[in-house]
C-alpha cells in the first residue's frame, strides 16, 4: 500500500499532468477548429447539450451546470449563439420567470457539422495515446472525482443557503446588567 506522502506526491504530479494535457490538447483543438473556419468548442458544448436535451430545450441555469460554466459565461455564449440564429431564448412556460435556451435547426446543423472534425481530434489527440485499459481506468477515476466535486459544491451551496448565525450578545448583556445595577433597580 502506498504511503500518504507518496500518494500526495503522485496525486500532485498526476494533477499537473492532467492540467497540462487538458490545456495543450484543447489549445490544439481550438486552433484546428479556427483553421477549418469552425466556431469555438464552447459553442459545440452548448449546442450538444441542447441537442441531447428533450425538444432541444434547457433552462439557462441547468445549461450552465451541465456545461460546467458559470451562469454569466453561459449567458454570454447563448447571447452570441442567439445572434447567429443557432438558439433562441424563451420564457420558461413552467414558471414564467426563468429563461430557456432552445436549439434551432441551424444550431443543430452546425453541431452536426462540428462533430466529425471534433471526433477525429479526440481520437488523434487523446485516444491514440492511451490503451483501452488506461482509458477505462481514467474514466472510472474521473467519474469519482466529478462525483466528489459535485457533492462538495452541493455542500457549499447548502451551507451558503443557511441563515447566518446571530451575533453574540454577551457584551451587551453584561453592560445592561451593570447599568441596571448602577441605577439601583
Amino acid at each position: 500500500m502506498a504511503t500518504p506522502r507518496f500518494t500526495a506526491v503522485r496525486g500532485t504530479s498526476t494533477w499537473a499532468s492532467f492540467i497540462s494535457a487538458y490545456v495543450l490538447v484543447l489549445d490544439f483543438m481550438e486552433d484546428s477548429f479556427r483553421k477549418e473556419g469552425l466556431p469555438p468548442l464552447t459553442w459545440y458544448d452548448v449546442l450538444w447539450l441542447l441537442d441531447a436535451s428533450p425538444n432541444g430545450r434547457m433552462r439557462m441555469h441547468e445549461l450552465a451546470e451541465r456545461a460546467v460554466y458559470s451562469r454569466s459565461f453561459i449567458s454570454r455564449i447563448v447571447t452570441t449563439l442567439e445572434a447567429e440564429g443557432l438558439v433562441v431564448r424563451e420564457v420558461d412556460e413552467t414558471d414564467g420567470r426563468g429563461r430557456v435556451a432552445v436549439l434551432t435547426e441551424q444550431g443543430r446543423a452546425l453541431r452536426r457539422k462540428m462533430w466529425p472534425p471534433y471526433q477525429k481530434l479526440i481520437h488523434e489527440m487523446f485516444n491514440e495515446h492511451m490503451t483501452a485499459s488506461e482509458l477505462e481506468s481514467m474514466e472510472r477515476g474521473l467519474r469519482r472525482v466529478i462525483a466528489g466535486a459535485h457533492q462538495r459544491n452541493q455542500d457549499l451551496r447548502s451551507a451558503a443557503a443557511q441563515p447566518a448565525a446571530e451575533p453574540r450578545t454577551t457584551r451587551k448583556r453584561s453592560r445592561s446588567r451593570s447599568t441596571t445595577q448602577r441605577s439601583g433597580a
